[in-house]
């Protein structure tokens, strides 16, 4: 059975009132790729003083986000407690979510949030990705249509800090074409940011159907439907935490 707990505190943060006003964190994985520096769970690892949690909601803060999604897995409550004292102290509302099958991809993750984003666009972040906001709002500027999505990508192969583990893309007339770590002909990198309606939540659950749980298993569903699409942030800082 899916765990759920709501955090809420008094809202006295000055947000913009840019939408959209969700965001979904997925912040399940393992964070193996950390093991041989910290057995801290990947959402409490400090970046110049701040948790890797607090830092994304923190930068989603910045660019209006009002209410939080986390899908929690590996170390739950730990993590569940996390989040439990940043919304207390930032002032805002999280939703935190035990996704049961987590460990069989972050697709599956994600699909935990199933039918509690509303019909209106949503951010999906990585809990491990560090980002600028300008690249979040470049995506509310460019809002997905009904059942389709978003997702920030960057061009410049050259400013890509770990070309052997960013997800490729590859892209025709800023629709997704392919998606995946291992093309060998691609366009851009993804950078883990991207504005997503419900629609996502069809491209998972297929993908699942066929035993595929990643979240790129479930673009790519989309994508076979023209319903995924890019925009460029090139330029704009974004980097994968994972060393």
């Amino acid at each position: 059975m899916t765990k759920s707990w709501k955090f809420w505190a008094m809202n006295n943060t000055d947000l913009t009132n840019a939408t959209p006003e969700m965001a979904l964190i997925l912040a399940a994985g393992l964070g193996s790729r950390l093991r041989p520096q910290t057995k801290t769970p990947k959402p409490l690892t400090r970046v110049l003083g701040l948790t890797l949690a607090e830092r994304v909601v923190c930068t989603l803060l910045d660019v209006g986000v009002r209410r939080f999604l986390v899908t929690l897995g590996h170390e739950a409550e730990t993590v569940r407690a996390h989040f439990s004292d940043i919304a207390r102290r930032r002032g805002v509302t999280i939703d935190v979510i035990e996704a049961e099958g987590w460990e069989r991809g972050n697709g599956a993750s994600a699909f935990a949030a199933k039918g509690r984003t509303g019909e209106a666009p949503f951010f999906l972040v990585m809990i491990d990705h560090l980002f600028d906001p300008k690249i979040a709002r470049a995506l509310a500027d460019d809002p997905p249509a009904p059942g389709e999505m978003r997702l920030a990508v960057d061009r410049d192969k050259d400013a890509i800090f770990d070309l052997d583990d960013v997800t490729r893309v590859k892209i025709d007339d800023g629709r997704i074409q392919a998606i995946e770590k291992n093309l060998g002909d691609w366009d851009a990198g993804d950078t883990g940011v991207m504005l997503c309606t419900s629609g996502l939540f069809e491209g998972l659950e297929r993908a699942a159907a066929r035993n595929e749980h990643g979240l790129s298993d479930g673009l790519r569903e989309l994508a076979g439907e023209g319903r995924a699409r890019t925009v460029d942030v090139t330029g704009m800082s974004w980097l994968d935490v994972d060393t």
